[in-house]
């Protein structure tokens, strides 16, 4: 079975991209469309997805500190010497 989504812009466009799966072989593809292709998925009742770029609340800004130096990227080195997992059942 074939399954496809239109994803377009929150901003109005003439464009779009139509992502599928191929009927034949049933991996993942990608199309820009635009023009009587996008009109006639629009018209025949196809909802678009619609996505923005992310953004960040104006507050929401970086703490200011020093850049890292290259003694602060050794020692953060030597501390994850001794780290061989990050799974926490696995010791």
């Amino acid at each position: 079975m074939a399954t496809a989504v239109l994803r377009m812009d929150v901003v109005p466009s003439a464009e779009g991209e139509l992502l599928y799966s191929c009927p034949s072989c049933a991996r993942p593809a990608s199309r820009r469309i635009g023009g009587d292709l996008l009109i006639k998925l629009l018209f025949v009742g196809v909802e678009p997805l619609r996505l923005s770029e992310p953004s960040l609340p104006a507050d929401d800004v970086s703490p200011v500190r020093a850049p890292l130096t290259r003694d602060d990227l050794l020692d953060w080195h030597q501390d994850l010497g001794p780290i061989w997992t990050v799974i926490p059942w696995e010791r």
